[in-house]
């Protein structure tokens, strides 16, 4: 697996977003939050909006402040993207979690999940020191999202089985204490 950067998206990375972005991704499955919809798919204005996301600016109703994240190969290529919401609402704290992450179609099963959260991890880490554990879901049929989330130390709370649930919700938690101290 090539070596990952986890960073913010640039106006030079246009050409590598449109690339991932216009991969064929689930109906369920929103890659770019805010893009069609607040950006209305102009790249110009994307990272601008981002930033203002991230400040919880113009948030539309029900989101929090988030960071929204992309994984670049060295060769410049976005391979996956990770949302890192700030604080838990209800909806978020049930089922949504901390961070949400996606793979681009044509580079799965290549190891980058797994990479992708740890990287994830670390940020957090770093630029949010005032957390101390992480809530990451994933359905309980997701078999290559467990194996992500478990090497990454999260340890299962509990699987959320209710009507509006497709599968059940697998609920984990992630320290950020160094386990080293």
């Amino acid at each position: 697996m090539a070596r990952l950067t986890v960073r913010r998206i640039e106006l030079p990375d246009e050409s590598a977003f449109l690339a991932a972005h216009g991969e064929n991704w689930e109906s369920n499955f929103v890659f770019a939050h805010y893009f069609d919809s607040l950006a209305r798919g102009k790249f110009n204005r994307f990272p601008a909006l981002l930033d203002e996301i991230e400040q919880g600016i113009n948030l539309p109703p029900n989101h929090v402040p988030s960071t929204l994240l992309f994984a670049f190969e060295q060769s410049g290529k976005i391979v996956g993207r990770v949302s890192i919401r700030h604080v838990l609402s209800p909806e978020l704290l049930r089922i949504g979690g901390h961070v949400g992450y996606g793979v681009v179609p044509s580079e799965r099963r290549k190891g980058y999940a797994t990479e992708i959260l740890r990287l994830t991890l670390e940020y957090l880490r770093l630029e949010h020191g005032s957390l101390s554990k992480i809530l990451v879901t994933c359905d309980d049929d997701n078999t290559g999202s467990i194996r992500t989330i478990e090497s990454n130390g999260g340890v299962l709370e509990n699987i959320l089985v209710a009507p509006d649930l497709r599968v059940g919700k697998r609920r984990y938690w992630i320290s950020l204490r160094s386990t080293t101290n």
